[in-house]
């Protein structure tokens, strides 16, 4: 495969993939990388299929979402998480504290949608920094928000919920990683496999029952 655009950010053919490419190999990078079941790579699109009469090339080109690029803006996205806790350290004062995060939040969102106008487009699956910088600061303003409801306002019994997922997060994550979630809240339903908890709460929604 050969990429002779400049500066694309398009599948397979970006900074990301031609680092990994380079330094681990192609050999060691996913080969079923999302964009595979786009209708240019895959004629059973929205799922993997054979490859449709003259799809490009970059469709058959591995790709690792969690590269050696993406994992240094994953640790970037850390790094901003751990200043805003160490504002709480630093400041004593609620004001203060909420001041110096909406502030930092709102320089971060600005700062990731004028990377995006000028060309570093806010992407997820290639970890680009203004998505870095766009989903930190809003994470800080939601953060801001609900420090502001619970530790100042004092509403800590209606957020328990949120609590108790903060202090289990990781747990969370492997379940949902194991498909355990899915199975539990999908799995089960009334009378048809639709009427479960998330086709009651997303009723557009297409999901896939387990019966249990």
């Amino acid at each position: 495969m050969k990429c002779r655009v400049r500066g694309d950010t398009g599948p397979a053919c970006n900074a990301v993939g031609m680092i990994d490419r380079k330094i681990l190999g192609i050999r060691h990078l996913y080969r079923r990388p999302t964009y595979a079941r786009t209708e240019q790579c895959s004629t059973k699109s929205p799922d993997y299929g054979p490859l449709p009469p003259g799809a490009p090339s970059w469709c058959q080109a591995p790709f690792d979402p969690e590269g050696l690029l993406s994992s240094v803006m994953a640790i970037v996205t850390c790094l901003v998480g751990l200043h805003y806790g160490h504002l709480i350290i630093h400041f004593k004062d609620h004001k203060d504290r909420i001041l110096t995060w909406t502030i930092s939040s709102s320089c971060l969102i600005c700062s990731g949608l004028a990377m995006d106008l000028f060309g570093m487009h806010i992407n997820k699956a290639l970890y680009t920094f203004s998505y870095v910088c766009v989903t930190a600061g809003a994470a800080g303003i939601l953060f801001t928000g609900i420090y502001y409801m619970v530790d100042v306002c004092g509403y800590r019994r209606s957020t328990l919920v949120f609590e108790w997922i903060g202090l289990h997060a990781l747990m969370i994550y492997i379940l949902a990683a194991c498909n355990v979630l899915p199975v539990v809240l999908q799995g089960f339903y009334w009378q048809q496999p639709q009427n479960n908890i998330v086709g009651f709460v997303f009723p557009t929604s297409r999901n896939y029952s387990f019966n249990l």
